[in-house]
């Protein structure tokens, strides 16, 4: 057969109806063993392979939870794909994936074609820059719960990141060990203004003004949250001849950025001055690089996310879940120093 084998097909090889096929592909069918034994056979024979979206469109009966994230390119992010994979696949739930790029009309597109799709529920790690989704979601009934971080205006369900204590812990690891000039690489200006990294930078400088330490507008660099981003930040603060002697990145990525360019000047990081960084990376515990980082638990996030959509999608119930799990230092060789004069 040269072209693409379908439902009648195997009926006709069979001897069945198309509705008996597609009852072979349920788990629990009042086919008889035998006859389901026989579709299944001839159908892996066609290599054939039944549509589950169109068969979801016509019943109803999806069991597939979308989840829309900012970058999948994040490792992070990667990391929580995985899990919240791993997670459906074992209570029968299969997750379909979109990435908005914080681009706010890919969020919207993305959120319609998930609503299309049918799924049964949405994990969502909004960009912030599209207010149109909300009221798309809303609409939609969709069972909902916010991942990672969330809108300020947001009053929905949630499993997020304690950002603000994970900027507050930062500046407390700075300050003891030595630092006393430090300044915060954020997000890039369009960035800067999302909930995540406002709350991060608000938890950064309140640690430092309690603790009578100077901090202002000049010690904030829009940076990004890339290599290149913190290579450049550090470009710029060194060449604004402002001191400093420690530098809080908004992401691990940005902080190895920093690293290389602090090591292209010269200043050896850990003993000149110090870099961290948040997000804990794979790569950031290799001896090589040694990055200094607040670990928040992504893992623990996307599983108390996953088992409470799956438990209100099967329970017909409105998610109710509010978490917000608290950050952990994991300190290594970026962050050595101990009273080292401010680099600048």
């Amino acid at each position: 057969m040269n072209r693409k084998p379908t439902i009648r097909d195997i009926a006709k090889l069979a001897g069945v109806s198309d509705t008996a096929v597609s009852l072979a592909f349920r788990d629990n069918s009042r086919l008889s063993e035998k006859t389901r034994a026989r579709i299944l056979a001839i159908s892996r024979e066609l290599n054939y392979f039944p549509n589950r979206p169109a068969r979801a469109l016509r019943s109803g009966d999806s069991t597939a939870i979308g989840f829309i994230v900012t970058d999948i390119t994040d490792p992070f992010y990667s990391r929580m794909i995985r899990s919240a994979e791993t997670i459906a696949l074992e209570c029968g739930y299969s997750i379909l994936f979109a990435e908005s790029g914080w681009d706010p009309e890919k969020e919207v597109r993305a959120v319609s074609d998930m609503i299309e799709s049918r799924v049964r529920g949405l994990l969502m790690c909004f960009c912030e820059k599209a207010p149109q989704s909300m009221p798309l979601i809303e609409r939609s009934n969709l069972h909902l719960i916010a991942v990672d971080t969330y809108p300020r205006d947001y009053r929905g369900p949630y499993v997020a990141n304690d950002v603000e204590a994970a900027g507050y812990m930062a500046a407390e690891h700075l300050l003891a060990v030595g630092c006393r000039a430090p300044a915060f690489f954020n997000a890039t200006e369009s960035m800067s203004s999302f909930s995540s990294f406002s709350l991060l930078l608000r938890g950064f400088a309140r640690c430092l003004r309690e603790r009578g330490i100077t901090f202002g507008d000049s010690s904030v660099v829009n940076a990004d949250l890339t290599i290149e981003g913190g290579l450049q930040g550090f470009a710029r603060l060194t060449a604004s001849g402002r001191r400093f002697d420690g530098v809080f990145c908004v992401n691990d990525l940005c902080a190895l950025g920093a690293i290389e360019a602090a090591e292209r000047t010269g200043r050896r990081v850990g003993k000149d001055i110090a870099i961290m960084g948040i997000d804990n990376l794979e790569m950031s515990g290799v001896s090589r690089i040694s990055l200094t980082s607040i670990d928040q638990p992504y893992d623990r996030i996307i599983e108390l996310a996953a088992r409470a959509m799956i438990s209100s999608i099967e329970e017909n119930e409105p998610c109710s879940i509010r978490r917000r799990l608290k950050p952990s230092l994991v300190i290594r060789g970026s962050t050595g120093l101990a009273g080292a004069p401010a680099a600048g």
